[in-house]
């Protein structure tokens, strides 16, 4: 009977966890900087990170781009991520990436300055 009890316990305490956890870094002043989802460094050591549930990424360029789900790249060096939040993404084999949900390419305009 008690250890029916413990996991009913542990399994309300599971259920009821934030998966999308944030992202926490130092940017080139030493000073460490937050956002609700992945953060990534640019060139010049500022801080950029996605939206809650999010991937973030250097490109090519060393600059940062955001997806609505995690971010891979691909044999071209571009950057695809799931359009799903919170989703996979990983490149094949054949250098392809493959998301949960389909893949979009990652965007400047979904990321935001970490705080």
């Amino acid at each position: 009977m008690k250890n029916r009890f413990l996991i009913g316990c542990f399994l309300a305490l599971a259920a009821g966890t934030q998966v999308n956890a944030g992202d926490c870094l130092k940017d080139d002043h030493g000073n460490v900087v937050c956002g609700k989802g992945q953060c990534a460094l640019d060139q010049h050591g500022k801080v950029f990170c996605a939206k809650e549930g999010g991937g973030a990424m250097r490109d090519q360029y060393g600059n940062v781009k955001c997806g609505v789900g995690n971010c891979a790249k691909n044999d071209l060096g571009q950057l695809k991520c799931s359009t799903t939040p919170g989703g996979g993404a990983a490149t094949d084999s054949y250098g392809k990436v493959k998301c949960l949900g389909g893949c979009q390419s990652a965007s400047k305009q979904l990321c935001e300055v970490g705080r």
